[in-house]
């Protein structure tokens, strides 16, 4: 059993206690893991977590939990085409229908943190953010796509949606299909408090 197999389960251990207030206790000894019915589908997860290296294992994780009513979500569920289903509702309509939500907050602040990083790797001024381009298109429009960052963060720039709109309709469904639904999510982030004042506030050190 490889190191990233043991560190697949005890993600989704630490999943399936925290989501339902429990203690967790992480596995150390694997010694029989292999043998087991569940590592068939702990190998499928690591192919799968290798293959598409852009998401994010915790989300994938929780995200049933936020989509669906429901306790407990299995390894094998995890495995099916639905899961991964979810996770783009996760990502496309839990978040962005909730801009208040504590995980939406979240991933804002998540979000504040990659854009800092990621301009400060690059040596660029954090205002010229959306502008920056490492091949043909706008670097945000990959980190969109690749779930880096969580989209109302980006109401803090002024050039936002200007850029938006200057891009072709097919260029922002191929990033997300969320870039086409500017107008909805621009009311949703007006009608929010706590995710408002998140904007504003890195808004005003963008500007400063």
């Amino acid at each position: 059993m490889t190191e990233f197999e043991k560190i697949i389960y005890n993600a989704f251990l630490e999943t399936t206690k925290k989501i339902n207030n429990k203690p967790v206790r992480y596995r150390k000894d694997f010694t029989k893991f292999e043998s087991g019915e569940n590592y068939i589908y702990i190998h499928k997860l690591s192919a799968f977590f290798l293959k598409y290296n852009h998401i994010n294992m915790k989300d994938f994780f929780e995200a049933p939990y936020f989509v669906y009513d429901e306790n407990y979500f299995d390894l094998k569920f995890y495995c099916s085409h639905k899961a991964i289903k979810t996770y783009t509702l996760y990502n496309d309509n839990y978040l962005l229908n909730n801009p208040d939500n504590d995980r939406t907050l979240q991933k804002m602040q998540e979000s504040v943190k990659f854009i800092y990083n990621y301009c400060k790797e690059k040596n660029i001024d954090i205002k010229h953010y959306l502008e920056y381009k490492e091949c043909e298109f706008n670097s945000f429009l990959k980190h969109i796509k690749n779930r880096d960052i969580n989209i109302f963060i980006l109401f803090s720039f002024q050039n936002f949606e200007k850029i938006i709109n200057s891009l072709d309709s097919e260029i922002k469904n191929m990033y997300s299909s969320n870039l086409s639904k500017l107008n909805y999510i621009r009311t949703k982030y007006y009608s929010s408090s706590k995710a408002k004042k998140i904007i504003n506030n890195f808004k005003n050190y963008v500007e400063r």
